[in-house]
């Protein structure tokens, strides 16, 4: 059957929620209510929700009940909270500098980024894009290195002590692992219809619509023998998307299994996860 062929042209395509089966209770309650303060409300006796504003849908719930692995595990690397502006990145860096929460750091080109772990070992980016009509593309690849970031520079931007997350902040990308990159080109080329925007030799692949530097990307950085994250463990149960309905048409086309309802689409992924993809409202 043939593949979805969008191709970097316009398609509605929003990372909206994640879940996450959690280990540590009070120490990841701790991470995401106090320490990045985000809006938590309890939906169970063990699972939380955590939403950027207050009032406004989550993006994230937690699940307690799981067990932290020993090793490391393949599945999710990090997924990536944008900033709307380098400002309100800045506060939120110098809010975890003055609490001296362990990060590390990447300027990629096409944008500045941050990088610490909450306390169940789950990846977390955070960053804010450059202005696009400075990412500089040859043969459909973005430029995205990765240099040292000027951190009192970008303090220099903060205009306000941190006391929450910009109304527009959103997931701007999850970053998986595995073992072999064409098991990523099968399922975010073959399967979800991307273009591959950027490689890392042959240990990373970057994939995105709309000629964004990436929704998505793929690495082998755990080596070849990783094993997937098991039901019992902590990481990511699933990942939740909002597609336009022809996109969310030609998804089901492929496989009329994956439907649910008339407006969701559950596909198992390579990750030992879920993907929900939703129709948008018209």
């Amino acid at each position: 059957m043939d593949r979805v062929k969008y191709k970097m042209i316009d398609v509605t395509y929003k990372i909206e929620h994640l879940t996450i089966q959690g280990a540590n209770e009070e120490a990841m309650r701790i991470f995401y209510r106090d320490i990045l303060v985000l809006h938590e409300q309890q939906v169970s006796f063990n699972e939380f929700s955590y939403s950027f504003v207050e009032g406004r849908e989550p993006f994230l719930n937690i699940q307690f009940g799981g067990v932290k692995p020993e090793t490391q595990r393949g599945g999710l690397y990090h997924y990536a909270v944008l900033l709307p502006d380098t400002a309100s990145l800045a506060a939120l860096i110098d809010r975890l500098l003055r609490v001296q929460y362990p990060m590390g750091a990447g300027d990629h080109d096409v944008s500045e980024a941050f990088y610490l772990n909450d306390p169940d070992g789950n990846g977390i980016e955070l960053y804010h894009d450059r202005p696009a009509e400075g990412w500089k593309w040859d043969n459909g690849l973005v430029t995205m290195g990765t240099a040292n970031v000027n951190v009192q520079e970008l303090l220099n931007h903060k205009n306000d002590t941190w006391t929450g997350f910009p109304i527009s902040t959103t997931i701007g990308h999850v970053h998986f692992v595995g073992d072999n990159v064409t098991t990523g080109d099968e399922f975010f080329l073959g399967l979800l219809g991307m273009e591959l925007t950027a490689t890392i030799e042959d240990s990373a692949h970057f994939y995105s619509h709309n000629h964004y530097h990436h929704h998505h990307a793929y690495n082998t950085w755990l080596g070849n023998k990783v094993e997937m994250r098991q039901n019992n463990e902590a990481g990511l149960i699933n990942w939740r998307v909002i597609v336009n309905e022809d996109y969310f048409e030609r998804l089901l086309s492929q496989n009329a299994d994956y439907l649910t309802d008339n407006e969701t689409l559950m596909i198992t992924d390579p990750f030992n996860s879920q993907l929900i993809v939703r129709k948008t409202q018209a």
